[in-house]
């Protein structure tokens, strides 16, 4: 199972993780989610079909980066027809 978490908890910073079968693969910072999940999956020689859930982290941290990140990881899953479950801390 791939799974990329999300992390937009702090203004104006990104962090995604590509975790495959419990292992990081790849942690990629920026400044934007959605460049920042490309950069990963590119570097990590992925593709969006390859990815099996993306999930957010709830905080605590920025209330509009909070919301940006679950909007993002929720849309991605909902576009690309995976479950959509709970939002799951990057951290836990």
């Amino acid at each position: 199972m791939i799974i990329v978490k999300l992390d937009t908890t702090e203004a104006r910073k990104a962090r995604v993780e590509i975790i495959k079968d419990q292992q990081k693969l790849i942690v990629i910072l920026g400044d934007s989610p959605l460049p920042t999940i490309q950069k990963a999956l590119f570097d990590s020689k992925l593709e969006l079909k390859d990815i099996d859930q993306f999930e957010s982290d709830p905080g605590p941290g920025s209330f509009t980066g909070v919301r940006i990140g679950a909007a993002v990881a929720n849309a991605l899953n909902f576009a690309l027809n995976k479950e959509v479950g709970l939002i799951k801390p990057v951290y836990g």
